[in-house]
């Protein structure tokens, strides 16, 4: 992507002081390379099929550790070691999704 922009130049804007006159701004030319994120990073090109992706992955990570606790307290274990993260939301999904 090429944008032209209007900037001036410190050298400009001294000589315009000195002549009393307006500074003429000189054309900048930025050159800029983008690709889209999804293209990049997402498999399928779609936010909400990477979001219902990391739910799924996220729900049985959630329903293994509650069957691990599950068998240690079927064993006699005491729980106080065992610790299960937070759920995650998909509202945080979205947020790390960006």
């Amino acid at each position: 992507m090429a944008l032209y922009d209007l900037r001036y130049a410190h050298a400009e804007l001294a000589r315009a002081a000195r002549e009393g006159r307006r500074p003429v701004p000189a054309e900048t030319l930025r050159r800029v390379t983008s690709w889209q994120w999804m293209v990049l990073y997402c498999r399928t090109g779609s936010f909400s099929a990477e979001i219902a992706a990391a739910e799924r992955r996220a729900r049985l990570q959630d329903r293994l550790d509650a069957q691990w606790i599950r068998g240690l307290h079927r064993a006699g274990h005491e729980l106080d070691d065992a610790d299960m993260p937070p759920v995650r939301h998909r509202h945080g999904v979205l947020w790390h999704a960006w």
